[in-house]
């Protein structure tokens, strides 16, 4: 990696205060010659965040940084390096634009190495700085050939489980789950999902055949076809390695399971389902903090005003704040980045959840386990006397919990919790539906943020065009289409799967409660008086924010038809 020929990198340190002054004073003493070996210190004891610490190396070197684990780089490009060279200079190809490859290097001064790579590839390179150990992951994960994948299925295409079917022939069933064409097969199935940054991994069985489909940028994507006998031992492999019953196909099973994928440690949660044709198979991949890390506000792509009521709401010193939306809608992503935020010394930060799917330095996790009678009621009551500050509880499932965390809430904790509504106005009066006291509740509400993730169009085939007035009728009253409105879209293309769509990002409607909303949850009134009020204070609906980012080309008119519904008129 290159060295700064200058303090810039110390510089920059000391300006952005990430680093306390004592603490950087010893990294410089202990590597003076070696700011390299400080960059790396940095990351692998948790002091600065992976992105931010090479972000203000690149800066000082003067190139951009670029995380090469959070780019889906199409395989099998014709911009690609060969693997033997890639490893040999660390450095890998991610995106071809405009007629310049941009290039991952861990030295993207090195000229005569840039000289090299324009010879052979016959075309402009245009070097970003990227962490060395970011770059040997990827080209780790970029590289795993899909022959492999293919040879494991033609080898198990030829194994027939014979009576290994039958319930209670374990011996058999063990010998099959150890087969190593099948732990190849599988361990290909995880790591596609990893390198397309899929949330979900579905295995699903139909009449004579099986299908494995991964969920990316929340759509699902066919991966691989499988005979029906295939499907079968792939269910075995997976329940094996999650510990549950591989013999019992009658009963759902729940478990969970980690892998080490290149040098990132990678935790599943499996649930299986039997099903008319056989088992199904759902496995959610948690977090995926190791190779995209956790997302900052900005990151989580909120309005100014939503992100102002958010922030406001979060950092008082007490009250609940709730987050809705279905299973999936990123709201323990969002609940953790306002922990990240919250984050310091002088808080005593717990969550309590079902499973842990991230892990924050200095908080401290706490997961429900429901064989002992361990729920979240039970380890809420008992990190109540743990002198906390701030409590995440993963999410309110029953009225005692709820009562919980409104009366920690009114005893100066801060709580915040994920409940299961359609916007954000009905979270309250579900709470009150639930057994919790108006009263109580009035005080205690800090805001609720109902959230969607919608894809987010690619920026490599993006498109503008002019939609039809039938169109536009959806969404705006017809004396008020502001004029022509440009919108746009993805054209598919290798970088995005052929999709049109890289990534997602997250719409969201925020109810920050004021007192006339106190007022009226302490009366129990009606859904539509607090639904007026709130709109009066300046509430932005689910579709009205993604209406918004579609204008702004973040996202398409479909993806709003697909989250969101026609407001609701309260007059």
């Amino acid at each position: 990696m290159v060295e700064t020929k200058s303090d810039k990198f110390i510089e920059l340190l000391t300006e952005s205060g990430e680093v306390e002054a004592t603490l950087l004073g010893s990294l410089v003493s202990r590597n003076k010659d070696n700011h390299g070996a400080i960059l790396t210190e940095l990351i692998d004891k948790g002091i600065m965040k992976r992105d931010a610490a090479g972000e203000l190396w690149a800066t000082a070197i003067g190139y951009t940084y670029v995380n090469p684990l959070n780019i889906a780089i199409p395989p099998g490009a014709d911009f690609e390096i060969p693997q033997e060279m890639a490893k040999r200079i660390n450095a890998i190809a991610l995106y071809e634009f405009d007629g310049h490859i941009t290039m991952a290097m861990e030295d993207p001064t090195n000229q005569p190495l840039i000289d090299s790579l324009e010879k052979y590839l016959l075309k402009k390179v245009s070097p970003a700085f990227a962490i060395p150990e970011d770059i040997t992951q990827a080209i780790e994960l970029h590289y795993k050939s899909d022959t492999s994948f293919d040879a494991a299925l033609r080898e198990l295409e030829a194994f027939t489980l014979g009576e290994a079917n039958v319930a209670g022939e374990k011996d058999a069933l063990l010998r099959l789950v150890e087969s190593n064409a099948l732990v190849e097969m599988t361990n290909q199935i995880f790591v596609a999902a990893f390198r397309q940054k899929a949330s979900d991994i579905h295995i699903e069985a139909h009449k004579g055949y099986g299908t494995v489909r991964l969920r990316v940028d929340g759509h699902l994507r066919d991966l691989v076809s499988l005979p029906e006998q295939l499907h079968r031992a792939l269910i075995v492999r997976i329940k094996f390695i999650s510990e549950l019953d591989i013999a019992d196909t009658r009963l759902p099973q729940d478990g969970r399971f980690n892998l080490e994928i290149g040098t990132y440690s990678q935790d599943f949660r499996l649930s299986t389902l039997p099903g008319l044709h056989g088992e199904k198979a759902v496995i959610r991949l948690l977090g995926q903090a190791g190779s995209k890390g956790l997302p900052n506000f900005d990151e989580l792509m909120f309005a100014r005003s939503n992100l102002l009521r958010f922030r406001h709401a979060v950092a008082k010193p007490n009250g609940v704040f709730i987050v809705t939306g279905p299973t999936g809608s990123g709201k323990t992503t969002t609940l953790y980045s306002a922990l990240d935020y919250l984050n310091d010394r002088d808080r005593n930060i717990m969550t309590i959840e079902d499973p842990v799917e991230y892990q924050l330095p200095g908080v401290n996790h706490f997961e429900v386990k429901h064989k002992i009678e361990l729920d979240f009621n039970r380890v809420l009551r008992a990190a109540l006397r743990q002198d906390p500050d701030v409590i995440l509880v993963g999410e309110v499932r029953d009225a005692e919990t709820a009562k919980i965390a409104v009366e920690a809430a009114l005893t100066g904790h801060m709580v915040l919790t994920t409940l299961h509504t359609n916007n954000a106005i009905q979270a309250i009066t579900r709470l009150i539906e639930m057994g919790v006291d108006p009263y109580m509740l009035a005080p205690a509400l800090n805001g609720v943020m109902s959230q969607r993730l919608v894809g987010k169009i690619c920026e490599s085939c993006k498109e503008s065009y002019q939609p039809k007035e039938d169109i536009l009728l959806k969404y705006f009253e017809k004396d008020s289409i502001p004029g022509m409105p440009t919108f746009y879209r993805g054209k598919g293309c290798p970088h995005c799967h052929k999709t049109g769509f890289a990534g997602r990002l997250g719409v969201h409607e925020i109810v920050e409660v004021s007192e006339e909303l106190r007022d009226l949850i302490g009366k129990r009134a009606p859904l539509n008086d607090m639904q007026r009020t709130a709109n009066e204070l300046g509430f932005v609906s689910l579709r009205a924010d993604a209406l918004k980012k579609a204008m702004l080309g973040l996202t398409t008119l479909e993806e709003v038809e697909r989250i969101t519904v026609p407001e609701y008129k309260t007059d």
